[in-house]
């Protein structure tokens, strides 16, 4: 089925001469999937998966084009090695297959080696420490330099050889290219110098040349740039139309893509708001005669309609939007946009750096070359799930996609479970999308919804369950420290606004220091509190993603909040509150209204006892079997599903493992 509800976005589009069946761009991504410089079919099959999905163009992430830009775990695609074009032609036409054009982003991270752990001598154009980074680069000769120009030119070699539509230089996010155009990080004073726009934009122009003698002129080409750097001193806007302008009058590309902030900033999350870089790209646009790529945040294909029909940009990038939902394109062209598994914004998952790419919402995300396809059963069977936070709603998804007759519990009178909890902090209330979402799908495929009705043994045996996915989540537990008339509640209760919000508040974090506490001491005060946080870590927010942490300490701060490290109480008796610095010991005291603790919570698990014997087979998931986060719980439903297909699933009282 096709539709005429988003026009301008699935219009045809250009870039150098190539057509582009629909302006929806799955911009550069790590994925994480790269082994010892080569790509993996793992990594082939999560871009299949979303070039199957519609995408009209896929840009690759980051290739190294020199070994000075390698990490020793070797995740970049080595595009200047020879040896890797096999490897990298598997990955194009896997995604050409499906239609979709691919290009090839080729970069070199300069100064910028996240954690330090290159083992190369870091370059940069001079000897100016990364704020991300305390090591002082290496400033490079005019040799070097030629060396990075030479290498650029090889790489693009490579990437064209290897079947790539086009290739895109890396100019942004502070990197190598983006540190000789910033005045921030470029202080020479020679040909490259960074006082004047033709020295900084010299290397530049000198990569777009070498890149053009040897894939020849009708090879497109472009560049992405960060238009706003976000940093002191860095690039602004007006300087990004500036270095533009000077490019394409010396050495035109084919396509620019337009940016913001610099590395471990780039990636925006939910203080953002949606589509907040378009005017970037459209400000850029303006002053060229290419097509511009547009993102920011864009969630919805409403957004990008609007986007393209308005000329802010020629075409939409959607990067953690088809991270989310693969079908992300193809659910636009065809009118499902309310079956679009929506992006919430939480840079979690999917921009962990110890692992692959992963999604909190997506638990196929990253899998799809383990998992293969989605399965239906071979015959509807009776599935009973016992709760509706986010992993029993997503297991009663899975069942049904599978074609199971599936019946929800949920004791309370909304779905949601502690993601409505969750989503009452300020900035976070996107998680609602997910939730919404589910409720959607599960109306969609007929699940029998059940609220305001707990489930016990005898109403699940009564629905004769062949297989019964127990998700009733988990419980406060008291705080472990002595209490005397005292206010002392947990963040629990302070989010989902049953506690009144006094003049003073303390509010107590746990050592692992996510979002919890520090939702709490956000919300009290933004009621007009007076806060201390006290942390038993080192510091506040320390599980927080590294996109998050910096707008949360500026909140926090301009709210007034103070922050107390290394710190737990002792005890709270009446307002006062004694607290113990927990390396040393020593005790203070603190006057508070209300203490908010962020205790231990207890797994409900009684139903899986109850019926552990007495169905089929039985399976907990989530903060059931053990508290932790959503992309648990979203992940084991569907394990959970996948392995009762198999026949995996024992008759036991079980967890996935």
């Amino acid at each position: 089925m096709s539709t005429t509800e988003f026009p301008h976005l699935f219009a045809p589009g250009e870039i150098g001469g190539l057509a582009i069946k629909n302006r929806i761009v799955q911009p550069p991504m790590g994925t994480g999937m790269i082994e010892g410089g080569r790509v993996t079919e793992r990594e082939v099959a999560f871009l299949e998966e979303r070039a199957r999905g519609g995408a009209g163009l896929v840009i690759t992430g980051a290739a190294a084009v020199h070994p000075t830009t390698l990490f020793p775990v070797r995740i970049m695609v080595e595009a200047y090695d020879d040896d890797a074009v096999e490897s990298i032609r598997r990955r194009v036409e896997a995604v050409q297959r499906h239609g979709a054009r691919i290009f090839g982003q080729i970069a070199h991270l300069g100064r910028e080696s996240p954690g330090g752990i290159t083992e190369a001598v870091p370059l940069a154009p001079s000897p100016i420490p990364s704020p991300r980074d305390p090591g002082v680069p290496h400033e490079m000769t005019t040799a070097d330099i030629r060396m990075i120009v030479e290498a650029f030119g090889k790489s693009a070699e490579n990437f064209k050889a290897a079947g790539y539509d086009a290739v895109e230089v890396h100019a942004a996010h502070g990197y190598l290219v983006a540190q000789f155009l910033s005045p921030a990080s470029n202080r020479r004073i020679d040909a490259y110098r960074g006082d004047t726009l033709d020295g900084r934009t010299r290397l530049l122009i000198e990569i777009v040349a070498e890149i053009r003698a040897r894939c020849g002129e009708a090879y497109p080409l472009g560049i992405r740039l960060s238009a706003d750097e976000e940093t002191p001193d860095g690039l602004t806007p007006d300087d990004t139309r500036r270095i533009v302008e000077a490019v394409q009058s010396a050495a035109p590309v084919d396509y620019l893509s337009i940016t913001a902030g610099m590395r471990g900033a780039y990636v925006k999350d939910t203080s953002y708001t949606e589509g907040f870089a378009l005017g970037f790209a459209a400000a850029v646009k303006q002053d060229v005669d290419v097509p511009v790529i547009g993102v920011g945040r864009i969630r919805f294909p409403a957004l990008a309609e609007r986007a393209v029909a308005d000329g802010l940009v020629d075409f939409v990038a959607v990067g953690r939007g088809v991270i989310a939902d693969p079908e992300w394109v193809a659910k636009a062209r065809e009118g499902r946009v309310g079956e679009i598994r929506p992006c919430v914004g939480i840079v979690q998952d999917c921009r962990a750096a110890h692992g692959i790419v992963a999604c909190a919402v997506n638990a196929y995300a990253g899998r799809e070359w383990a998992w293969g396809p989605p399965r239906r059963s071979s015959g509807a069977r009776r599935v009973v799930v016992a709760g509706g936070g986010p992993g029993g709603l997503e297991a009663a998804r899975v069942a049904a996609e599978a074609g199971h007759d599936v019946v929800l519990y949920e004791r309370s009178d909304s779905v949601g479970g502690q993601l409505r909890v969750a989503a009452a902090g300020p900035t976070r209330g996107e998680l609602l999308d997910f939730v919404a979402y589910l409720a959607r799908e599960l109306a969609r495929l007929g699940v029998d919804v059940r609220l305001e009705v707990q489930a016990s043994r005898e109403t699940v045996l009564a629905d004769g369950p062949e297989l019964v996915v127990v998700a009733t989540g988990a419980v406060p537990l008291p705080p472990s420290f002595p209490v005397a008339e005292a206010s002392v509640t947990t963040i629990w209760d302070v989010l989902s606004g049953a506690v009144e919000v006094p003049e003073r508040v303390v509010v107590v974090d746990d050592a692992v220091g996510f979002w919890h506490a520090v939702s709490a001491a956000e919300y009290v005060a933004a009621c007009g509190a007076d806060v201390e946080l006290l942390t038993p870590g080192r510091a506040i927010g320390l599980a927080i993603p590294h996109e998050s942490i910096a707008h949360v300490h500026r909140r926090l701060r301009g709210a007034g909040v103070r922050f107390r490290p290394f710190t737990t109480v002792a005890r709270v008796d009446g307002t006062s509150v004694c607290i113990e610095d927990t390396v040393t010991g020593k005790r203070g005291e603190l006057r508070a209204d209300l203490v908010v603790v962020k205790s231990m919570l207890a797994v409900q698990d009684e139903l899986v006892a109850a019926l552990d014997g007495a169905v089929p087979t039985l399976v907990a998931i989530g903060d059931c079997a053990a508290p932790r986060r959503m992309s648990h719980a979203v992940l084991e439903a569907n394990v959970a599903l996948r392995r009762f297909e198999e026949g995996r699933l024992g008759p036991v009282a079980t967890v996935i493992n």
